[in-house]
């Protein structure tokens, strides 16, 4: 049975950052979504047991500060960089799911020699103008369970589906502590300042994809109804040697497969 990664706080040019580490072998670094998972993430745990597994939470998420410090995604790169030195990571393999995916090819373009191994899961980052990436902003909790989440029983689907049918009902919104929607208005806020414009992408990265030099795999979602194939089909056109892999499950295949995931990671990295 995989040991809980433990909670610890690392001091960086922008202030101190949650990251959750634990296990123990090569590293492997996950970076994560606009959801923020990481505390409690089976993925990461299930990692853990034959790596040493880093994951920090961005600035603006749980309780990580200095978000008024990061305006664009060069200064996110420019954080990645700091952590990984501050905890005299090297060049780890990197795992990223959708905004983390983002981070993690722009990291990979910019600075391939810190990526040893680079796994791309349902990332943003790209704009295809057949199928651009919807709008999460302003959507429902029930309309973003619809997107993210194949199996709308999973526990956190549910979650935001019985929310919504609260807030559905005016004499409902009184009883909801304001605590109940502070870390998602948190982490929206943080989202927006790396990809409100333009939305979650960079124009330039699509052409600079070349310029990954370490091993990749493109993992997707085959439900995915919030980055369709496409954006999968595009990042492993672009990197030298990338091949795709299709996994049953949404959008959140972390949370909803993270047996199957954290396989596929550990086959790829170890080949």
């Amino acid at each position: 049975m995989s040991t809980p990664l433990t909670d610890e706080r690392v001091t960086t040019a922008v202030g101190k950052v949650q990251v959750q580490r634990g296990g123990a072998g090569a590293p492997v670094v996950y970076l994560h979504s606009a959801m923020g998972e990481g505390a409690g993430l089976a993925l990461l745990d299930d990692l853990a047991d034959d790596h040493d597994v880093v994951a920090p939470l961005f600035p603006g998420f749980g309780e990580s500060e200095g978000i008024e410090q990061i305006e664009d995604m060069e200064d996110a790169v420019f954080h990645v960089l700091d952590l990984f030195d501050q905890l005299d990571l090297g060049a780890p393999a990197v795992v990223g799911h959708s905004l983390g995916g983002w981070m993690a090819a722009e990291l990979a373009t910019r600075y391939p020699e810190r990526v040893s191994a680079l796994v791309l899961v349902n990332a943003v980052g790209l704009y295809l103008p057949e199928a651009p990436v919807p709008d999460i902003f302003g959507k429902t909790p029930s309309e973003l369970a619809a997107m993210m989440f194949a199996d709308q029983s999973h526990p956190m689907a549910q979650m935001m589906n019985a929310l919504a049918a609260r807030l559905d009902e005016p004499s409902g919104w009184g009883d909801l502590p304001f605590e109940l929607f502070a870390p998602t208005l948190k982490s929206m806020a943080a989202t927006a300042k790396l990809g409100w414009d333009p939305y979650l992408h960079d124009p330039k990265l699509r052409k600079r994809l070349y310029r990954v030099t370490a091993p990749t795999l493109v993992v997707h979602g085959e439900q995915d109804a919030f980055v369709v194939r496409g954006h999968a089909e595009a990042y492993a056109d672009g990197i030298p040697g990338a091949r795709i892999v299709d996994l049953p499950g949404g959008h959140l295949l972390p949370l909803e497969q993270p047996e199957r995931l954290a396989a596929a990671v550990r086959e790829f990295v170890a080949t």
